[in-house]
């Protein structure tokens, strides 16, 4: 991983609530990470610290989803870009939305599909499946196995085969 030499912190916040804005969506923190990496803008410390004092003055909420947290972009803080999106150049900008136009879909699903297990007793595991829209459950699958191994590889395997098995569960009852 190749990132660029350090940035100003004022620069790194509004290249954040830029991508939040852009994007139109809650982001999670693996989500940012990577983002921020690909297009070698910054790096994890920076990004958290970004994040902090966003978070802290009101420019950046939090939320927590039983996967991760996710952050968006606050009233307060559109308002500060749309004052200060100029003084975030222009080859940044073009750079973002050329991401967020590439990897959209990829991220809208990443936050809509929720795969997590909860351990019930010795070598008994309760497996959540979920598909998301606005925030709300729209499908849920619920299950029980009888091994960690199993429940996590039911997790990891959600996120490849939920739309297909969405879309047929629906077909044939619909």
């Amino acid at each position: 991983m190749k990132v660029k030499p350090k940035q100003t912190m004022a620069h790194n916040k509004l290249l954040l609530l830029y991508l939040l804005e852009k994007s139109g969506m809650a982001l999670s923190e693996l989500q940012l990470v990577r983002i921020m990496t690909e297009l070698s803008f910054m790096g994890y410390f920076d990004l958290k610290e970004c994040i902090f004092e966003l978070e802290q003055g009101g420019h950046v909420y939090s939320r927590t989803t039983p996967q991760n947290t996710v952050y968006g972009i606050t009233d307060a803080g559109a308002n500060m870009l749309n004052v200060l999106v100029s003084d975030l150049r222009l080859s940044f900008r073009e750079t973002v939305d050329a991401y967020l136009k590439e990897h959209k879909d990829e991220l809208e699903l990443e936050s809509q599909l929720v795969g997590e297990y909860i351990k019930l007793a010795q070598n008994e595991y309760r497996v959540i499946l979920k598909v998301l829209e606005h925030d709300r459950t729209i499908f849920e699958i619920n299950s029980i196995v009888y091994s960690k191994t199993e429940a996590q590889k039911i997790v990891d395997n959600w996120r490849k085969n939920a739309v297909s098995i969405y879309k047929d569960v629906v077909l044939r009852l619909g």
